[in-house]
């Protein structure tokens, strides 16, 4: 990855933490998580074993917090 894109994605990080709630951010934290996961994974363009526990296991704590904060939500009658 080039120093501009690092930058680049950086800001963006900083822009969408912003502002956020601690839910927000978990989920921001996880979501980049997965990525990154499946960036490592893809850079050869084979998943070997591993890489995929390794994905499983970021989808899953993506899925938890995720889910734990729309429980979270009241949503008014």
């Amino acid at each position: 990855m080039n120093p501009v894109a690092i930058i680049s994605l950086a800001i963006t990080f900083l822009q969408l933490n912003a502002g956020q709630s601690a839910e927000a951010k978990k989920i921001i934290k996880e979501a980049l998580d997965v990525v990154q996961s499946l960036g490592k994974a893809l850079k050869d363009k084979k998943i070997t074993m591993a890489e995929k526990k390794a994905l499983v296991k970021e989808l899953k704590e993506f899925s938890a917090v995720t889910i734990k904060a729309l429980d979270s939500l009241i949503i008014p009658e």
